[in-house]
């Protein structure tokens, strides 16, 4: 089967630096594209234009290509980063530098074969992003037993959703002192297949560690962050209970995962027919780590999805969020609701941890960051953030007390693929507060774009119509947190918009 040609090929670029743009690589990289997409050579020369033969040739390094046209053609047709070409300087792993070790060393020690697998698996995640949008509707057919989010790919509970819209003061958080650590971690013999060679001998010991030494994006940061323990929304005020986790701890199980479902999907010859009924026997990992509704099983780490909606006389519009691959290590390539941002502390210090541990507060700081391309706050002013003084947080918070400002929350829910938490929310601005706060909404921010992001005139943004919902929700790459948010503010829309 021929690998599909990539619709945005401009989702994998880099930043251009001098490189000596020699492609002496080339073979490597095509006799391991080949083996990630289970294609023939003459498959291969018919997405590139190719003969046959000359594609044996270059796999095997009979001929070489040195034109700098033509190999940046071919990173965009096969969707690769252009320094997988040589276009770009290639540095030797992080590891492989600390250790002293050269990457083209001979002998026993030869990192060869890793560097091998390392390129497959990135290679991998390449694709992840690709198809993202097919692979979670495959990750969800693996759990019919489970209810939706609106209409939208989330899994989720009867418990872990509000029949209505519910205030976000409402919600109570409840810190847990005493808990066990989670069962699966994604170092287990199951998860080895989604953790590749390392130079040193033997595998990586987390996923996380790969990313950060083979193919790190621009923001890739560990910290402490709140883990998701324990919840019921069935009641008339919703309950959420957490603990310590870190961030990598949620990528070490969330993005194996996925890249799992990635590779069996691959292994099977990228058939389309999988897709619709994916094979539990070819995901161990998924596997082990079982009900993925069992919160102690695993660390949880939600992520706060917000719908924003500027309510103007014109009525209701709202902005989107494209993430680029490039900056952020998951759902790249896809567009999502802004802000959106995971639960935790905005920086190491003790009283960060105790200042940061509320819904609104991680809020205020993605709108801040996201709207207004302010730096992430990092702890480092040695003081607790001032909510109540700095903007753009003061005149937010003014705006809700006042009511020009409701923020609900729908519940929690559990994206499929990566099987990461999400806090459903909308948040509606009356558009006086909202063309003041956000003057200087920005077009581009350090995860991405943004999709409507004039804030001036009558029709700011996009306009929030069910012809608009219906379209993105069912025809766009959405992230299923977005899709359900849209879905569930446009059926609640007499709630949210009062």
């Amino acid at each position: 089967m021929v690998a599909a040609k990539p619709d945005a090929p401009w989702l994998f670029t880099s930043p251009q630096r001098e490189a000596p743009p020699d492609g002496s690589n080339l073979g490597e990289v095509l006799r391991a594209y080949r083996k990630t997409h289970r294609i023939t050579q003459h498959d291969l020369a018919d997405l590139l234009g190719y003969d046959q033969s000359y594609v044996s040739m270059l796999e095997r390094g009979r001929r070489s290509l040195r034109d700098v046209v033509e190999l940046r053609r071919l990173a965009a047709v096969l969707a690769l980063p252009e320094d997988e070409l040589g276009l770009l300087p290639v540095e030797p792993p992080s590891e492989m530098i600390r250790e002293g070790k050269q990457p083209q060393s001979t002998g026993k020690a030869a990192p060869q074969p890793a560097l091998d697998d390392q390129r497959s698996w990135r290679l991998i995640r390449r694709e992840l992003n690709r198809h993202r949008g097919g692979l979670t509707a495959a990750a969800a057919a693996l759990y019919p037993e489970f209810e939706r989010a609106g209409n939208s790919p989330v899994l989720t509970l009867p418990t872990w959703m509000a029949p209505v819209p519910v205030d976000m003061s409402a919600v109570d958080l409840a810190w847990l002192t005493q808990v066990e650590p989670p069962a699966v971690v994604g170092s287990e013999p199951e998860a080895e297949g989604v953790r590749p060679l390392a130079v040193r001998g033997g595998r990586y010991d987390r996923y996380s560690q790969a990313i950060r030494n083979i193919d790190q994006p621009s923001l890739f940061v560990n910290r402490p962050s709140f883990r998701l323990l324990d919840l019921d929304w069935s009641g008339g005020r919703p309950k959420m209970s957490f603990g310590y986790t870190t961030y990598f701890d949620m990528v070490d199980v969330c993005e194996g995962v996925s890249h799992e479902l990635a590779a069996a999907w691959l292994a099977a010859g990228s058939d389309p027919a999988w897709l619709g009924k994916p094979d539990w026997k070819a995901l161990p990992f998924r596997s082990l780590v079982g009900n993925p509704f069992d919160l102690a099983r695993r660390p949880l780490l939600p992520s706060i999805d917000t719908l924003t909606i500027r309510r103007g006389p014109e009525g209701p519009s709202f902005v989107l969020h494209h993430r680029s691959a490039a900056n952020v290590a998951i759902a790249g390539g896809v567009y999502s609701i802004m802000p959106a941002g995971v639960f935790q502390p905005s920086s190491v210090m003790p009283w960060d941890q105790a200042n940061d541990f509320d819904l609104w507060r991680n809020m205020l700081r993605e709108y801040a960051e996201e709207f207004l391309g302010d730096p992430e706050a990092d702890g480092s002013s040695g003081a607790p953030i001032d909510y109540d003084g700095a903007e753009p947080f003061r005149s937010l918070n003014e705006a809700r007390r006042e009511g020009k400002l409701r923020a609900f929350c729908f519940g929690v829910g559990l994206d499929p693929l990566t099987l990461a938490g999400e806090i459903l929310s909308v948040v509606v601005i009356d558009s006086e507060v909202y063309d003041t706060v956000f003057a200087g909404l920005v077009s581009q921010n350090s995860e991405g774009s943004i999709v409507g992001a004039s804030a001036s005139g009558a029709m700011a943004g996009i306009p929030f119509t069910e012809a608009n919902i219906r379209r993105l929700v069912e025809e766009e790459p959405l992230a299923p947190a977005a899709a359900a948010c849209l879905d569930l503010a446009w059926h609640h829309r007499d709630v949210v918009l009062s």
